[in-house]
């Protein structure tokens, strides 16, 4: 495993999975290595981190279960559960939705809040190969760090 920060978060990635550089908003993407023939989707690893702008934890995530369905095509959440994430307060969300107007895929997000800001590990996979990544995806969770962003150093 490879630790990767996102201000202040921290997530092991498998030393084989490749991370795309350069996103604009700062994610971290990982994604599955390549095999030969390709695959329809390949596993991704998302790890986001957002200011919340004072909202607390519950409408946080009030607000990502409103979203979601509006943002995914037939988006179907499974479960949802309060748990510990990353040391702090947070949740595990499991849904399904479709990719590419065919392919179902499985999505399961880890979420906490720290400092104003929130942390989400999403994990996404092709539904046939869900019960493969599993384990995998929960270890990832299980080893997330949630840590209040760095704070800007004071110009002086």
């Amino acid at each position: 495993m490879v630790a990767h920060q996102v201000a202040g978060c921290v997530l092991p990635v498998p030393a084989d999975w490749q991370v795309v550089p350069g996103q604009p908003d700062g994610r971290l993407i990982a994604v599955e290595p390549a095999v030969e023939g390709g695959r329809p989707f390949r596993a991704s690893l998302v790890l986001t981190v957002v200011h919340n702008g004072g909202l607390s934890f519950r409408d946080w995530q009030a607000g990502t279960d409103r979203l979601l369905p509006t943002q995914l095509a037939a988006y179907q959440l499974i479960d949802l559960e309060r748990r510990p994430v990353g040391g702090q307060p947070g949740g595990r969300r499991l849904a399904q939705h479709v990719v590419d107007d065919a392919v179902p895929v499985t999505m399961e997000q880890w979420f906490a809040q720290a400092g104003g800001a929130g942390c989400t590990l999403t994990a996404t996979v092709d539904t046939v190969r869900y019960d493969y990544f599993a384990d995998l995806f929960a270890e990832l969770a299980d080893g997330l760090v949630v840590g209040p962003p760095p704070r800007a150093e004071a110009a002086g």
